[in-house]
């Protein structure tokens, strides 16, 4: 029994495999940098909401810090 090639045996051109593998090669590399970016931005939109968030908080304790100097 003699093994066919691929070409002929899918009737698939040399174009289609090359278009193949840069398709794949393109998918991993977009799998890649949403597996980085994703954890990334939540990560930085927490910080950043923490740091918010401090600063909310900051300037009261400043006001309760004066009306308590203020009463000595």
């Amino acid at each position: 029994m003699l093994m066919k090639d691929k070409l002929v045996k899918f009737h698939h051109k040399g174009t289609y495999y090359r278009l193949r593998k840069v398709g794949f090669v393109f998918l991993a590399l977009i799998s890649i940098g949403t597996i980085v970016a994703v954890p990334t931005y939540i990560t930085m939109r927490e910080s950043f909401n923490q740091a918010q968030h401090a600063e909310e908080e900051q300037p009261q304790l400043l006001e309760e810090d004066d009306t308590d100097s203020s009463s000595l």
